[in-house]
């Protein structure tokens, strides 16, 4: 019998990326592999050439594209419809867009739509941030964002990695009786409670020190590094053995923000690394402005290593409770220090955190979702 033919397509994320859509998929492979289930597995994306090839079975098609504005990503909708066009999938599970309006579905082939959030909440929130002037100038982004983002009425299913995201979903484009809430799953066999001083010596931080960690973008649109920082740096007036490890922020959007002397910045961290740099952590940062996930993946894989989360208010990460399995903050300065530093090592809200984290498990995120991609 001859395999199902599985295609991720991701517009914005190549394999290599560590976060977001890429991680997404990479885990849902795992997920594949770890059960053995006989799908044959795909990825298109967009890289610096055109390319074809295999790797740990899994078929590799990389489109050759600019670097990315809206103009590029229009064109690499174009791309993603002559590609599909050529070559056939039973299922294509992809961040939708304009491809799939330009694209016709063939004969039994699915077509499934992934928001791991909506560009143009983030888009807006970013905004808010702008004076008068700038929101003017970047005004034009946001229609933009509403078109590229649009699920076109062949896409079978949309799944949403949040209730905020479906609300949102539905806000913009109308409610459908197609579309699910799946929260990301995090492999519960990598990411887990370890002991904090071997794995501080594994990948030789100083055992004398504090840490904190901020993983993801960071600038003037990215993740809130600008707030890690501002209650970081309160964290530092009391306790000069702090550190802030700040992990996978492009240096040329940040590098502005990272004079302080208690920061340490890894432009890149080793995949197979970043479960002991979690267990090393005495603090996790997620104080995004916007974020989809609730929980966002690095969320879950920090507190599923037993790792003090600290997340801001207006990220919205829906499974967390103030004092009880996390730290929910509106305000990041002094008095949120002392919140913080009172409550490192707390067992009861790191054993609350990880008892919330096995409820949603690779096994059964990856179980619930390939459910709904293949029936």
């Amino acid at each position: 019998m001859e395999k199902l033919k599985i295609c991720f397509a991701t517009i914005n994320s190549p394999p290599d990326f560590l976060g977001g859509y890429s991680l997404y998929h990479k885990n849902l492979i795992e997920y594949i592999k770890l059960n053995k289930l006989p799908l044959d597995i795909s990825w298109v994306y967009f890289g610096n050439k055109n390319d074809t090839y295999t790797k740990e079975g899994i078929h590799y098609f990389e489109l050759k594209s600019n670097k990315m504005n809206y103009f590029v990503q229009i064109k690499r909708n174009f791309a993603l419809a002559k590609f599909f066009k050529s070559n056939y999938f039973n299922i294509i599970n992809s961040t939708g867009g304009i491809w799939t309006i330009l694209y016709k579905k063939r004969e039994k082939q699915k077509i499934i739509h992934t928001f791991h959030g909506t560009t143009y909440y983030f888009n807006k929130n970013q905004m808010n941030r702008l004076g008068l002037f700038k929101k003017i100038l970047v005004s034009p982004i946001l229609p933009l964002s509403w078109i590229l983002e649009r699920p076109h009425k062949k896409t079978d299913k949309i799944i949403c990695v949040s209730e905020k995201v479906k609300r949102q979903v539905e806000n913009l484009y109308g409610k459908r009786k197609n579309t699910f809430v799946i929260r990301t799953g995090v492999n519960l066999e990598n990411f887990k409670p370890r002991d904090k001083e071997k794995s501080k010596k594994k990948i030789n931080l100083d055992k004398k020190n504090i840490y904190g960690l901020y993983v993801g973008g960071g600038g003037a649109w990215g993740k809130g590094l600008d707030r890690a920082l501002k209650i970081s740096k309160e964290i530092y007036k009391i306790n000069k053995y702090y550190k802030l490890i700040v992990a996978g922020a492009d240096y040329k959007k940040v590098k502005n923000l990272l004079n302080e002397e208690f920061i340490m910045y890894f432009e890149r961290i080793d995949r197979a690394n970043i479960p002991y740099y979690y267990n090393a952590a005495d603090i996790f940062f997620c104080v995004s402005r916007y974020e989809g996930g609730a929980p966002t993946l690095v969320t879950s894989e920090a507190m599923a290593s037993g790792c003090l989360l600290v997340c801001s208010k207006d990220a919205e990460q829906e499974i967390i409770q103030d004092g009880k399995n996390g730290l929910v903050l509106s305000k990041f300065g002094a008095e949120e220090a002392n919140k913080i530093i009172r409550n490192i090592g707390n067992k009861n809200i790191i054993r609350s955190a990880t008892e919330t984290i096995k409820n949603i498990s690779l096994e059964k995120w990856g179980k619930e979702y390939l459910n709904l991609l293949i029936n």
